[in-house]
């Protein structure tokens, strides 16, 4: 009896061993087929490009940064500085191998300072600072060759709908 469990055994475990293989072999690629799967999915999303990005992130939050300044809505003009902020950050994400991604960091040191106006709630300071971004805006649309997009300090609002 014990020979002949010895000998089942023995024909068993290699069995067992060739069937986890094919299993484990079945596994990988069914797991390598849901990886390509998921990579033809995430290939075929949609990414706005950087003009989506500035005329539907950083160009309302650039008017509205700027009256909530001029309301001296501090709250506020923090929550559109941030809104900005993120606008550029986005085009630094999605678009890293663009010259305007490498661009995005000029903006850098006058989003600082209207941080700090924000922060000081000093208006002199904003507005100074806030015609200084304004102006890094254009120098940036020149150096990108996209120098007919001219931006400049909002004289009309937009959004009446809101207070600032």
């Amino acid at each position: 009896m014990k020979r002949l469990s010895l000998l089942f055994l023995s024909l068993a475990v290699p069995f067992a061993l060739m069937v986890g293989c094919e299993q484990s072999g079945s596994k990988t690629e069914v797991l390598q087929a849901r990886v390509d799967s998921l990579q033809n999915r995430l290939n075929s999303v949609y990414t706005p490009g950087t003009g989506a990005f500035m005329n539907f992130i950083v160009q309302p939050h650039h008017l509205k940064l700027w009256y909530a300044g001029q309301g001296k809505n501090w709250a506020l003009a923090e929550y559109e500085r941030q809104e900005l902020m993120g606008g550029f950050e986005k085009i630094q994400k999605y678009h890293k191998d663009k010259p305007e991604a490498a661009a995005v960091a000029m903006i850098f040191p006058a989003m600082n300072a209207i941080e700090k106006s924000i922060r000081e709630k000093d208006d002199n300071a904003f507005k100074n600072n806030f015609v200084m971004l304004t102006n890094t805006c254009n120098t940036c649309h020149q150096a990108l060759k996209y120098g007919f997009n001219v931006i400049k300090v909002p004289a009309k609002n937009s959004f009446d709908n809101q207070s600032f």
